[in-house]
């Protein structure tokens, strides 16, 4: 690969599917949000190699960013909705923008642990998308990766990934407090994430953004994963004050 003077995609998509190989067939990995700064890896016609500011790599076309020799340097990140309560399809959430726009904030704060589930439920009603990581779709584990990232917390991308991330941190389920991690999936493998709303409560995404319980009592009761918990993982120490 020759040395790039333009080492940097700047995506200008509300959001850019990035793929696993250099086509539109092959399976979209996750996805670069809009005022991203993407490193240049490789280059196959008009596709990118890229890798992502949360260092997970695939590949990205070109028409979803603009190339640049230095990283883009937004100052206001969108959290949550505009005055009319929704998200902005060209600045969905997590967008990096250069401007104080409605439902921003500075992207030096951070929100907090407290602020977890509150920012959560700001995406209540998106719909699921594989791969998706913001108000245009959100898959599970971007659902968990996104809002934690806007608390404070930097999580890997995928839910096996953040189950390692926190396996120190393992607790019961009753004693999972608004924020920490309920896991899912079979003979050992994780196939679904999700927010504990406290105890056996639950926010995630599957088919779209909602709150549920792992209660088998419980009026919104999600008896299928139920079936398929794996672990319950405190997020509260991985928080630094």
């Amino acid at each position: 690969m020759s040395h790039y003077e333009k080492n940097w995609l700047i995506i200008t998509s509300g959001a850019a599917p990035v793929y696993q190989e250099s086509n539109f067939n092959s399976p979209c990995l996750t996805e670069a949000v809009f005022g991203e700064s993407c490193q240049i890896l490789d280059q196959d016609e008009n596709w990118f190699r890229i890798k992502c500011e949360d260092e997970y790599e695939g590949w990205v076309n070109a028409f979803y960013g603009h190339m640049s020799p230095e990283k883009n340097t937004p100052t206001h990140v969108i959290v949550f909705p505009n005055e009319n309560r929704y998200y902005d399809p060209k600045f969905p959430f997590g967008a990096k923008v250069t401007e104080n726009l409605p439902g921003t904030i500075q992207i030096t704060d951070t929100l907090g642990l407290d602020q977890v589930i509150p920012v959560a439920k700001t995406l209540l009603g998106i719909p699921y998308k594989w791969g998706g990581k913001t108000s245009l779709g959100i898959d599970c584990s971007g659902l968990v990766q996104s809002v934690l990232k806007i608390c404070g917390l930097e999580i890997p991308r995928d839910s096996t990934q953040q189950r390692d991330f926190f396996a120190n941190d393992k607790i019961q389920m009753d004693a999972a407090e608004p924020g920490d991690l309920h896991f899912f999936g079979k003979d050992g493998s994780v196939t679904h994430v999700g927010f504990s709303t406290g105890g056996k409560g639950i926010l995630h995404s599957q088919g779209f953004v909602k709150e549920e319980s792992l209660d088998s009592g419980h009026k919104s009761v999600n008896e299928k994963l139920i079936d398929i918990y794996l672990s319950t993982y405190t997020i509260q120490r991985k928080f630094r004050p």
